[in-house]
This record gives C-alpha cells, sequence and structure tokens, in this order.
C-alpha cells in the first residue's frame, strides 16, 4: 500500500486512553475471573482465557454493544500495553484509505496492528480470532523470538 493509503501517528491521547484500559482489565481479571495478571508475555494467555469465557457466554448474557466494545478495549489495551512494554509499540491513530482508527505500530519493524479489534472479533467471532496466537505472532514477526 501507498503512504498516502495506509498511515500511522503516534497519538499520546490513545496511548493515556490504553494505559487507563490496561489497568482496569487487571482489576477486572483480579476481581471477576481470579487472575493475576503481572505484565508478562505468559499473562496474555490468560486474557484468551477470558475473551473465551465471554464469548461462550454471549447467548445467555446478551450484553449490549458498548458493554462488548469496553471489554474489547479493555482487554485489546492489556495486550497492547504488554507488547509495548515487552517488545516496544507506539499507540496512535491508523488510517486505512479513509477509515481512521485506534491502533499501534512496532517500533523495531513498523508492524501495524489492532488489539482492540482483535479483542472485539475474539469476543464476538470466537476462537478463530484467538488473541493469544495473535500475540505470538506479532511477537515472532517484530522481533523473531517467541514469548516467554
Amino acid at each position: 500500500m501507498n503512504a498516502a493509503f495506509e498511515s500511522f501517528r503516534a497519538d499520546n491521547n490513545i496511548a493515556a486512553i490504553a494505559a487507563a484500559y490496561c489497568l482496569d482489565c487487571i482489576d477486572v481479571a483480579r476481581a471477576n475471573f481470579q487472575m493475576e495478571l503481572d505484565g508478562s508475555d505468559a499473562s496474555v494467555e490468560l486474557v484468551e482465557q477470558m475473551l473465551a469465557q465471554l464469548h461462550d457466554q454471549l447467548p445467555a448474557a446478551r450484553p449490549t454493544q458498548e458493554q462488548i466494545g469496553a471489554f474489547a478495549k479493555m482487554s485489546g489495551s492489556y495486550v497492547g500495553e504488554v507488547f509495548r512494554l515487552k517488545h516496544g509499540a507506539e499507540w496512535g491513530i491508523v488510517r486505512l484509505g479513509e477509515t481512521e482508527f485506534p491502533g499501534m505500530r512496532s517500533t523495531a519493524d513498523g508492524l501495524q496492528f489492532w488489539p482492540w479489534e482483535r479483542a472485539y472479533k475474539r469476543i464476538t467471532e470466537g476462537a478463530e480470532n484467538n488473541i493469544w496466537h495473535y500475540y505470538v505472532a506479532l511477537v515472532e514477526n517484530s522481533d523473531g523470538s517467541a514469548p516467554t
């Protein structure tokens, strides 16, 4: 894609929102799932377990789109913040064509990714959007290592 079609600009406001959502995710994991998210690569697998439970409970729980979106932002922010702190990335606004939305860019290779969207898809669409597998692929593509 050419630069006019695809672009990224760092955004401190998105970074601050993601940092706050990340803290919320840690609190929700502890209070509602009895999980301790410690900021490690491995803790992202716990987020996958939370999202799997939410997906399985969707039919009975019938959450609103706003509730699903808020949980996706919380869990996606946690995943993004772990990646940012462990492997280097920045939050910002991604532009694809005429559409702009929050995302991230790896500082190692410029790879752009969207943890909020992936978390949303994991909740609403199911296991084919496994966020742990997504995270592992991001790490391997970014720095060539496997998450520890």
